[in-house]
């Protein structure tokens, strides 16, 4: 059984370098999973509400500490604010409604989702029980969307009034750390500036060779920041389309041929890749096998020749736009938007995804 190294954070906790991601894990097999990783030396479960799958989580958390595998001082648990619940007012329920799908007293991290408070309506809290599904904002939703078919948009609130809330919520005892994903590298410094006395301790940003975040990393290393990737393998799995001929991360003979020469799949030579970074990472998969093989990445490192090839990787490609959220002031990812770009409704981009 293999065991992640841990970092310690800006609030003197330790983290284990690589966690398990739960994001577009189906539910049915997601707490089968968490369970598999546990057994398999993970100590760090990444998850958030809006993922529809943070009970079965809370279950297989349990089974492990019923059964004595763990205890719960030895996991890092790690959720998530969603954009609905952006209002002060709104953060504590969201958080209380986690802790209670989790079945904890508390989590390790909790970080402020997306820095744009949308969907929202700002008027209520919106939380696991009332679905994943978009639907018009007078029903039960935490994607609630507008007549016109657009995302609903809480224009007067400002992502520091969540992470204000948060800060508070360490207070209490109920998170230990703050944090913050998908962020652009203004809106961290903006958080930098701007907090009142829990400074972030993780950032949570996409990030693989095809996307490697130099500088934003660099913003986070000078600012005690720990910069954690998520689809750190290049979400193979992502259900939006494909450029033409566009390669897989994980066919891409360059890295096949260095995980040949050490004897490795080529998922563990990239998340070696983020390890030699001194970045970590929260690779999601539901098969045992290859959770096994995720974190099985520290008995070799990567020479300096081959960190160089992983230079000559990177393409600034972003995978996940979420642009049907760009109508908000504080979307993040604005510059990555292609010129002319009109934002779109979010079902009508569902269904370009699904075919």
């Amino acid at each position: 059984m293999a065991k992640a190294p841990t970092v310690k954070l800006a609030n003197g906790a330790e983290m284990p370098v690589i966690g398990l991601g739960t994001w577009k894990s189906p539910r049915g097999k997601t707490g089968d999973a968490v369970r598999a990783a546990i057994k398999a030396g993970y100590r760090m479960i990444d998850t958030a509400n809006d993922y529809g799958n943070e009970d079965e989580v809370g279950d297989a958390i349990k089974d492990m500490i019923d059964e004595g595998i763990v205890k719960r001082e030895d996991l890092f648990i790690q959720c998530k604010l969603w954009n609905t619940n952006h209002r002060k007012d709104h953060v504590k329920p969201d958080l209380m409604a986690t802790l209670k799908d989790l079945k904890l007293d508390y989590v390790d991290s909790f970080a402020v989702h997306w820095p744009q408070a949308c969907p929202s309506t700002g008027e209520k809290p919106a939380l696991g029980a009332d679905g994943i599904d978009p639907k018009p904002r007078d029903q039960p939703t935490m994607f609630p969307l507008e007549a016109d078919g657009m995302y609903a948009c809480d224009y007067d609130c400002h992502f520091m009034e969540a992470y204000h809330a948060i800060e508070d919520l360490v207070d209490e005892g109920l998170v230990r750390g703050a944090a913050i994903s998908n962020f652009n590298a203004r809106q961290v410094h903006e958080v930098l500036e701007n907090f009142k006395k829990h400074p972030p301790v993780v950032l949570q940003n996409e990030c693989h060779p095809y996307f490697q975040q130099k500088d934003i990393v660099d913003v986070c290393n000078n600012n005690g920041i720990v910069f954690q990737s998520y689809s750190p393998l290049g979400s193979g799995d992502r259900p939006w389309a494909r450029k033409p001929g566009e390669v897989e991360l994980l066919d891409d003979p360059r890295l096949q041929e260095i995980a040949t020469a050490k004897g490795k799949s080529v998922a563990q030579v990239v998340l070696r890749w983020h390890m030699d970074r001194g970045i970590t990472a929260v690779p999601k998969s539901i098969t045992p096998a290859r959770i096994a093989t995720n974190i099985d990445v520290f008995d070799f490192t990567l020479s300096p020749e081959e960190m160089k090839l992983f230079d000559k990787l990177n393409q600034a490609r972003r995978f996940l736009m979420w642009d049907p959220t760009s109508l908000h002031p504080d979307y993040p990812f604005r510059d990555d938007l292609p010129f002319g770009y009109k934002t779109a409704q979010p079902l009508k981009v569902a269904a370009r995804a699904s075919k």
